[in-house]
């Protein structure tokens, strides 16, 4: 039940589907007339279920021998070759069972499995589908049609599969886990955690409903909860790796750092190609600014298929000597990271004897700005290379996430810099007028929801109005440098409070007209988000409203951020508590309004 992040989760993994998705039901074995035929197909099957493939298979072949024709002998061979990844040979035997007996719905289910592992989904639903029309009541092909639909990203059909799935084999391993997961990617928590408590209540000692509704609680932004239940699971197994991993992460949302190492630890362990846990221990030493330890292992990151990989066009960059050496960086993550990490470039543009830069299209024009000396182009979607960059004979490429394992390995690397990018004058010029129109004091830019459902956006955000205390102070003015849909929160308050906070559409549609209006400003404050990283890489005074256990780019204490010498974090005090730190940059704000 892992979510992978690096963070971001995988299709499905080859070694688990390999395991999982040929289990099935005794075959269908047709009892021919002569004897031998039946024993040597009746033994292959017996060793299969004893674990002993070769032997199995050495005696399906000798069977086929006997009996070319044999569906029962093609199944079972076919089967078996699926199992050990042996995916062509498989394919051919299968097909030969159900064009013989098209009526098979075992093979139609054993071929399906073959084509979901040879990525032909469409194909393997097909299958699967036929499958089910066939035998009604066939569990692997319900689970398995909806492994493909969650794949495909509709969440609903794949749940109505795996609850078909649950309800007529609820003991079969994954069968609840399957269905939990999609109640949680559908955002139907109450209703999973009802169902759960309600099983819980049934089965209290049921190992799969415990880590089900821990993990659950995790979700729902719950850890206290979800750390008490994975605790009782623990007793019951502390060698389930994927439990570990998963108590891991809630130690970590509760400030338990090195609590949180040593559960990762545990995981890795027992399970040392366990990427999932080698990703979020990597995050938790990030978080605490143990960088030489962090950063190998931040590179698990490069294994997601959502943005799918950089082609090794050229060779990785090793962090070995670039001069006369030219080199691509390429973005690969998220908007502030990318404005984040490109803290690196100058360094690598003064090193090497060329740099390329791709980046966001939304950054192009202030990225060509700031490094003036490299080449810079926006990525599509196809992340093609435009001429450019086979003009300036580069030889190595590097993902600018992966800059620091090179650049930033203690925080004495870190450079004290005033801003790193540079704004449009012209641009910056017209926001200084617009916002001198609007009268005198502190115009303050102001940003309150961040990240997305999967990126703990409940955790980053708070409501507008519940930054009343700040919006009253005396003298300033606020302006929304909100991303998303903000126009009924800002009515709103006014409409209550009389208290308008500026919005110019217009600046933040463009992101270099961001760019020069968060340079015209006096001062950010914002949640984590985006903006956080503009600002502090502008060299701007940026104050960031962080939770108590932070994205790891903020750290785990402190009012520093190494990135940013102007950025100044104020922290929660406990879990979830908004009010301490709404109050703490209230009182300061006053203060920066009137240092005298």
């Amino acid at each position: 039940m892992t979510i992978a992040n690096p963070s971001r989760a995988r299709t499905v993994i080859l070694a688990n589907l390999l395991s999982r998705i040929f289990s099935r039901r005794a075959p269908h074995v047709r009892l021919i007339d002569r004897s031998a035929f039946d024993s040597i197909l009746q033994r292959g099957y017996r060793s299969e279920c004893a674990g002993d493939a070769a032997q199995a298979e050495k005696l399906y072949r000798r069977a086929l021998q006997i009996d070319s024709a044999s569906v029962d002998a093609h199944y079972l061979l076919g089967a078996l070759l699926g199992k050990k990844g042996e995916l062509h040979g498989a394919a051919a035997l299968l097909q030969r069972a159900v064009e013989a007996k098209p009526e098979f719905a075992d093979a139609h289910a054993a071929l399906g499995n073959v084509y979901l592992l040879q990525k032909l989904s469409q194909a393997a639903a097909a299958s699967y589908r036929e499958a089910i029309r066939l035998d009604p009541e066939h569990v692997p092909a319900h689970s398995n049609l909806g492994l493909i639909y969650k794949t495909d990203g509709n969440h609903a059909a794949a749940l109505q599969c795996f609850t078909r799935a649950y309800d007529l084999a609820p003991q079969r391993p994954e069968a609840l886990k399957n269905m939990a997961l999609a109640w949680i990617e559908l955002e139907q928590f109450e209703y999973a955690l009802s169902q759960l408590h309600r099983l819980l209540r049934e089965r209290p000692v049921d190992y799969e409903v415990l880590i089900c509704l821990g993990f659950t609680l995790q979700k729902m932004h719950r850890p206290d909860e979800a750390l008490d239940i994975y605790l009782r699971a623990c007793a019951q197994n502390s060698s389930d790796a994927e439990l570990l991993n998963n108590l891991g992460i809630v130690l970590q949302d509760l400030g338990r750092i090195e609590e949180a190492i040593i559960s990762y630890d545990k995981a890795v362990a027992l399970k040392p190609d366990f990427e999932a846990a080698s990703w979020h221990r990597a995050l938790a030493y990030l978080l605490r600014y143990d960088f030489a330890r962090g950063w190998p292992d931040y590179d698990l990151r490069l294994l997601s298929i959502d943005p799918p990989p950089r082609p090794a066009v050229y060779p990785r960059w090793d962090g070995s000597d670039l001069s006369g050496r030219g080199i691509l960086v390429y973005a690969e993550q998220g908007l502030g990271d990318e404005i984040m990490f490109s803290s690196c470039l100058p360094q690598v543009i003064a090193a090497s004897r060329h740099c390329v830069v791709e980046c966001s299209p939304k950054l192009e024009a202030l990225f060509r700005r700031s490094f003036p000396v490299a080449t810079v182009y926006a990525m599509t979607e196809a992340r093609d290379f435009p001429p450019v960059v086979h003009e300036a004979n580069v030889e190595l490429q590097i993902a600018m996430g992966s800059l620091p394992k090179f650049l930033r390995r203690t925080l004495a690397d870190f450079p004290l810099h005033r801003g790193y990018l540079t704004a449009d004058p012209q641009r910056v010029e017209y926001w200084h007028a617009r916002l001198e129109a609007l009268g005198r004091g502190l115009k303050v830019g102001i940003s309150w929801q961040g990240g997305t459902p999967k990126t703990r956006r409940p955790l980053r955000s708070l409501p507008l109005a519940q930054w009343l205390p700040i919006l009253r102070t005396p003298g300033a003015t606020f302006v929304n440098l909100q991303y998303t849909e903000s126009s009924e929160e800002i009515a709103g308050i006014k409409a209550c409070t009389g208290i308008e906070v500026v919005d110019w559409p217009e600046a933040r549609d463009d992101y270099d007209q961001t760019a020069a209006l968060v340079s015209a400003l006096d001062l950010v404050i914002s949640v984590c988000t985006a903006v956080i990283h503009l600002g502090g890489a502008l060299g701007k005074p940026v104050w960031v409203l962080a939770p108590y256990s932070p994205e790891w780019r903020y750290g785990i204490a402190g009012e520093k951020m190494p990135w940013y010498p102007s950025v100044r974090i104020f922290r929660q005090p406990s879990y979830a508590s908004w009010e301490p730190v709404v109050t703490a940059v209230a009182q300061s704000l006053v203060s920066f309004a009137d240092p005298g």
